[in-house]
């Protein structure tokens, strides 16, 4: 009986690893956290990417200076602390709202992640930005981070 318990929690515990599970990362969203050049807004959001074979993201943000115009997952951060578009995350157009990974070419929620790109993900060289007409760069910037 003993082995049978032993059995049942090793075949529990191999499908856990094997099931992998995504890597949560989180980001408050501020003006300050722009590069190279903060931004002196009252704007701020928090992010919450999950990591896995695929991108999940939610988040919110409020406050912006004017309509956000686009948003986007960054990096691999450079040494200036910019890094290019990974994926395009959808916002509305608003001064406020959600963030999510939308659908569709270019979107995060549609990006296959590679091991080495989850990897970048869990070093923390990936962040989020959303970008206003007003501060076409960027009004709001999050590196992404372990919990």
């Amino acid at each position: 009986m003993k082995a049978n318990r032993l059995f049942t929690a090793c075949v529990a515990a191999l499908s856990l690893v094997a099931c992998g599970g995504g890597t949560e990362l989180t980001a408050a969203l501020t003006g300050g956290a722009e590069k190279p050049n903060p931004i002196s807004t009252s704007a701020a959001g928090n992010a919450t990417v999950t990591v896995d074979t695929k991108l999940e993201v939610e988040g919110s943000f409020q406050g912006l200076s004017a309509n956000a115009s686009m948003a986007h997952i960054h990096g691999p951060v450079g040494a200036d602390g910019t890094g290019p578009v990974y994926c395009t995350l959808t916002v509305p157009s608003g001064l406020s709202g959600t963030i999510e990974a939308g659908t569709g070419a270019g979107s995060c929620g549609d990006k296959e992640v590679t091991e080495a790109e989850k990897g970048l993900f869990e070093e923390g060289k990936m962040y989020v930005n959303i970008h206003t007409s007003t501060n076409p760069n960027g009004e709001i910037r999050g590196d992404l981070k372990k919990p």
